[in-house]
């Protein structure tokens, strides 16, 4: 008798278990970066690209790679590349998937007067919603940027950039 409730239980647990999406994805993002000492918007451009897939029905994880450059009204030409990895604690419950970022990565700045690479740490939150259909998501984003290089240039003073993108998510396969 205790088996039929073990393979009940296992039954039931295992009808109401999420499917998660277990295809890779990636996504195309444009937005624009505030640094920590300005309040305008007009300061940096960033594109990114994110190449990512779920660990579990919580989790899912994803490489990113970005360009961008900061222009303080004077046309400084300070530009970043930069490589990462974020993890995504995602909520799938309600329809428009709200998730909470933290990753890290090497960030490498170039200037006309100076280059170097540093590493940089994010933190953010984030949403994403079906825009064509059931494959493809409108995705938002403010996460908060640390730049670990501390040197003289405007916006390298070590403090965290505020990060606002939107973009597309598309996943691979069926």
């Amino acid at each position: 008798m205790n088996r039929f409730w073990l393979l009940l239980l296992v039954i039931s647990v295992s009808l109401n278990a999420q499917r998660i999406d277990e295809r890779w994805y990636v996504s195309v993002n444009a937005g624009v970066i505030v640094p920590d000492d300005s309040l305008q918007f007009n300061d940096a451009l960033i594109y990114d690209v994110r190449m990512g897939k779920s660990i579990n029905e919580k989790w899912s994880y994803e490489i990113q790679a970005f360009t961008d450059e900061y222009d303080f009204d004077i046309d400084y030409g300070l530009k970043h590349h930069g490589v990462g990895i974020n993890f995504l604690n995602i909520n799938q419950e309600p329809l428009w998937k709200p998730y909470f970022l933290m990753g890290t990565g090497l960030i490498y700045h170039q200037s006309p007067t100076e280059s170097g690479t540093n590493l940089y740490f994010n933190v953010g939150i984030g949403g994403s919603w079906y825009f064509f259909g059931d494959n493809i998501r409108l995705r938002a984003e403010a996460v908060s940027r640390l730049d670990l290089n501390n040197t003289k240039l405007p916006g390298q003073d070590g403090f965290g950039d505020g990060v606002f993108t939107v973009g597309l998510t598309i996943p691979f396969g069926q």
